[in-house]
């Protein structure tokens, strides 16, 4: 008779958003866990840490090394961190590749989580129990993969908020009135295999640009406008120097 493996049990450290989002996970897909924060003391943690096989360490990246250096009896278990830009050798890199509300989620937007994790890495014996899509990463990739992300993510939430934010208090204007155009905006990127840039920059409309700029005068946000504007020119010239491509005229 072969060996029956050994029952799985996660040891969840922290208790902000996405220890919250986690523990609701495995309770939904019935996988046992234990929890700890830094509000209980050591002596639970090494007690529960006893009873574990995999240890999540989701504190913020500047703790996370301090703490396992702090309690390395934690090497006895699979270490992990989600982290998207944190590379260390006291625990695996896992990054779900999402952002967590307050709101907790159905079971089925956990499930459709992409995992990004290090090249090498095993998903099955980082995560044993999850089935979620999980793609490799070089080590030295991490933290432009993780920029990107937080470009794409977090910046552009600043971008909305202040579109919701003027609207209501300048423009006299719904917030809900740009839910259509979220909401088309984030439907097109979706389906769109190039650029659905529409609007100014896309049609080289300097006039437009220029009085936007003017418009925006005194505010914040005229720094992020005139960056994105020598952003995008600078993508297009680059385009234009690309390899492969050449300045000769045919006929």
């Amino acid at each position: 008779m072969g060996q029956v493996p050994a029952p799985q049990r996660y040891l969840i450290i922290g208790n902000g958003r996405t220890a919250r989002h986690f523990m609701h996970y495995f309770n939904r897909e019935y996988i046992p866990f234990e929890t700890w924060s830094r509000s209980e003391s050591p002596q639970e943690l090494r007690k529960r840490a006893k009873i574990s096989t995999h240890a999540l360490i989701l504190l913020s990246d500047p703790a996370i090394e301090p703490f396992l250096t702090e309690n390395p009896f934690l090497a006895s278990l699979v270490c992990l961190h989600f982290s998207g830009s944190l590379i260390t050798d006291k625990a695996i890199g896992a990054h779900p590749l999402m952002t967590f509300s307050y709101d907790l989620y159905d079971l089925e937007t956990y499930r459709k989580i992409p995992f990004i994790i290090e090249k090498g890495t095993e998903f099955q014996h980082a995560l044993p129990g999850l089935k979620n899509p999980h793609f490799e990463i070089a080590r030295e990739d991490k933290t432009r993969y993780h920029a990107l992300c937080v470009l794409s993510g977090n910046f552009s939430i600043l971008l909305w908020e202040k579109a919701f934010a003027d609207f209501e208090t300048r423009l006299g204007l719904p917030r809900s009135v740009l839910f259509p155009y979220l909401e088309r905006v984030s439907s097109n990127l979706r389906a769109a295999d190039g650029s659905v840039l529409t609007g100014p920059l896309k049609r080289g409309d300097q006039v437009t640009i220029q009085r936007h700029l003017s418009a925006l005068e005194n505010d914040p946000f005229q720094k992020v406008y005139e960056a994105f504007v020598d952003c995008y020119q600078s993508s297009q010239d680059n385009q234009e120097r690309s390899p492969g491509e050449t300045n000769e005229i045919h006929t």
